[in-house]
């Protein structure tokens, strides 16, 4: 019998600027994720932030996209007006405790080995604030997909019961092959709908339709 694709979310990650909030608004994403990380060309402040905020849509869900985020910075998140908190790097105990918010947990895939451990380490710490995972390339912000055809099927099975969201490396170009390899709740993108290091409402468009391109 053959499986059925289901159609996926989409997140445009990196917004920046306001003019970008339009390209969401009028392409109906469902996620739009800031990027908190000085190291990235795509930080924010939470001044940015909740300019953004308050042009998207209110049904959007708007996502903090951090990196070893304290208990303070997820409940500023909460105030500002996220509905949603996403971890790279380090989860410290009191954030996957306590967080105001629900918790997008991020896993930089490698190789099979890798992928193991992280799992076993997220069953020790506990995972009832997490709803979600991102199956991020390699390296965060590279750009990057992991290896698809040998480690999906380990993916999808370590992802038991949370939302699997497929990151890293995705662009009109390949986001139907990531589709019809992992069924994932929700589709990342950021790099790969950017022109000149910017956000771009034509890759923006052709990406959403692209991914959406199914639905009756």
């Amino acid at each position: 019998m053959e499986e059925i694709i289901k159609i996926p979310k989409i997140k445009i990650c990196g917004i920046t600027e306001e003019r970008e909030t339009e390209f969401l608004n009028e392409g109906k994403a469902d996620y739009a994720g800031m990027v908190f990380y000085e190291k990235s060309r795509r930080n924010v402040s939470f001044t940015q932030a909740k300019k953004l905020i308050r042009r998207l849509h209110t049904d959007m869900v708007k996502v903090a996209v951090s990196v070893n985020p304290d208990l303070e910075f997820a409940r500023e998140a909460a105030q500002k007006g996220f509905d949603l908190l996403q971890v790279h790097g380090n989860l410290a105990k009191e954030v996957r405790e306590n967080s105001p918010l629900p918790i997008w947990r991020a896993v930089n895939i490698t190789d099979l080995k890798a992928l193991h451990a992280f799992f076993q380490e997220e069953e020790r710490e506990g995972t009832e604030r997490i709803t979600g995972y991102v199956a991020d390339g390699s390296g965060y912000g590279g750009g990057r997909p992991f290896d698809w055809k040998e480690l999906c099927g380990h993916v999808r099975a370590q992802i038991k019961g949370k939302q699997l969201i497929l990151a890293g490396g995705l662009k009109e170009q390949n986001v139907k092959e990531g589709i019809c390899c992992f069924m994932p709740d929700v589709v990342d993108v950021s790099s790969g709908v950017e022109e000149e290091g910017k956000k771009s409402r034509e890759k923006i468009t052709i990406f959403i339709r692209k991914v959406r391109e199914d639905e009756q």
